[in-house]
């Protein structure tokens, strides 16, 4: 098992690649915390995990939230004896364009999607650094290197995301690793929160011809987070279906 004795937390796990990636790395033998908003959705993780003999707990967790963050860290280390593995996955955001976008809407995407990115590791890093091998993934986006009309605030939060794995990277090392994934179109409510034309349209332009599976970019967090890709910090891995390519 590729993750035995490892112990994460997830944010944004209530549903998509988050719970996709809860259960992954439960099966490759992490213990997991589950982190969301969403009580009901949270549990629903915990519950599939646990069905297929995993380990994983829950906690209520608003990203926004500075005392939310740090008591999700603590609950982790008190429930687990430490922790190895931070992943930043929770986002929110409203489809706007940029002049279209409200102060409230850019304020809360950056408050959900951006800050907690750079908060949680904050919090969490003297934890992780104790393991010697801890590792940060954050989840970014094809929002983070390309241009997509539509998503101003989204696209800004993101941007920072990839900017601050850089920066946290070097800040970190050699201790923490942190590295970047960025999805193009998968299968999660992210991917119908523009017009549905327009998404449609998308995916015939997909190389590959389709939207991706939760279930693909949680293999590739596990890649990641594990010891496989010990030599692997400071970038981004982009999973898109060759969008990016074009």
């Amino acid at each position: 098992m590729r993750l035995a004795g490892k112990v994460a937390i997830i944010t944004g796990a209530a549903s998509g690649i988050g719970r996709a990636t809860a259960v992954r790395f439960a099966q490759e033998g992490a213990r997991v915390v589950v982190a969301d908003i969403n009580v009901a959705g949270g549990q629903a993780t915990v519950e599939q995990v646990t069905r297929q003999g995993g380990q994983a707990v829950f906690i209520e967790t608003d990203v926004a939230r500075e005392a939310d963050l740090a008591r999700m860290v603590e609950f982790a280390v008190a429930t687990y004896a430490g922790l190895d593995i931070l992943h930043n996955n929770a986002y929110w955001t409203e489809a706007r364009p940029a002049l279209e976008t409200s102060l409230e809407n850019w304020q809360h995407t950056l408050d959900v999607t951006l800050r907690p990115v750079w908060l949680a590791a904050k919090i969490a890093a003297p934890h992780l650094r104790t393991r010697g091998t801890g590792v940060i993934l954050n989840t970014a986006s094809i929002h983070s290197v390309v241009g997509v009309p539509g998503y101003a605030a989204y696209q800004a939060a993101k941007g920072g995301v990839m900017s601050l794995t850089r920066a946290l990277a070097l800040e970190l090392a050699p201790e923490i690793r942190v590295v970047a994934i960025l999805p193009g179109a998968i299968d999660t409510p992210a991917a119908t929160i523009g017009d549905a034309a327009a998404h449609e349209k998308f995916i015939a332009s997909l190389p590959l011809k389709r939207i991706g599976r939760p279930e693909e970019v949680a293999s590739l967090a596990l890649f990641l987070a594990s010891d496989e890709a010990a030599y692997i910090t400071g970038t981004g891995v982009v999973i898109d279906g060759g969008f990016t390519t074009q």
